[in-house]
């Protein structure tokens, strides 16, 4: 398949094997192993035939919840035999224990030692999406739909176009930081600013930019590294290390907006306590 992911060293370079929840829910559609190498067939069994419950997002509920195994992989099927139920494809459903009817379900297919996610409803992209929302008001509505396609290209197996959305999302936390430094400092210099590197503009405007963004500069290095050299599939590799990246500088900017907003509003009553004593006297 185009999209096709090979380990060589072992399953432990892989973070959709870590968990459950990765796995099924998060890994995106034609994500493929070699099931020869190292005991990763071993750990696709196990996680196939998990019953344990997987604390996530339900989309429908709109929070946080609690899924529980409704179909999956028997336990008492030795590996070499579960490679020919079905013809070699395998549903995999949980379901949300506020409401049963809320259900997740992923399809894999196995051949010989080839294995793949096949299938997924709802989708990778609608699992993850309502998890951005936070990011929403932060954003903005157009760079929110910008980190949206991201995840959604990535979601469908599109790598290097996810991280073009990305990059843009990055570029405009580094846009608005231009012009809070040049409405804030006389002595700003929009030409030093436009002539500099990406790194140099970020250091430029580091006095009105996320700490994490600053001290984590070299995400912008691999944006633009996936976008002019990485293939595909590198950039589906590295697309959730750069979007955590992303969410992180957005939770810091949503932090320092709510410490700012809170300052405001303890000054305005603060200001207003003060008038009121300063009236009965």
């Amino acid at each position: 398949m185009a999209n096709s992911k090979k380990q060589t060293i072992g399953f432990q370079i892989d973070p959709y094997l870590e968990s459950p929840k990765a796995f099924h829910f998060e890994m995106p559609l034609y994500h493929d192993f070699d099931l020869a190498l190292g005991m990763v067939e071993e750990k696709i069994f196990e996680l196939l035939s998990n019953r344990k419950t997987i604390d996530a997002p339900c989309i429908w509920c709109g929070k946080e919840g609690v899924f529980t195994a409704h179909e999956y992989m028997s336990d008492n099927i030795s590996i070499p035999r579960w490679t020919t139920r079905h013809n070699g494809l395998t549903e995999i459903a949980y379901c949300c224990t506020r409401d049963t009817s809320h259900v997740y379900h992923s399809y894999y297919f196995k051949k010989g030692n080839f294995f793949s996610k096949v299938g997924q409803f709802p989708s990778v992209a609608d699992f993850q999406i309502p998890q951005s929302e936070i990011y929403r008001k932060a954003l903005g509505e157009e760079q929110y739909k910008e980190l949206v396609r991201g995840i959604s290209l990535s979601a469908h197996g599109v790598g290097i176009g996810s991280f073009v959305y990305l990059r843009r999302v990055f570029e405009n936390l580094i846009e608005e930081a231009r012009a809070k430094a040049l409405a804030g400092d006389k002595n700003f210099s929009n030409e030093e600013y436009f002539n500099a590197r990406m790194d140099e503009k970020i250091k430029i405007v580091k006095d009105y930019l996320p700490e994490f963004l600053v001290d984590n500069r070299g995400i912008y290095a691999i944006l633009s590294k996936g976008i002019h050299s990485l293939t595909e599939n590198e950039c589906l590799e590295y697309f959730d290390t750069v979007k955590i990246g992303i969410e992180q500088i957005l939770d810091e900017k949503i932090i320092q907006k709510e410490k700012a907003d809170k300052a405001i509003r303890a000054r305005e009553a603060i200001q207003k306590v003060h008038g009121k004593i300063n009236g009965t006297k």
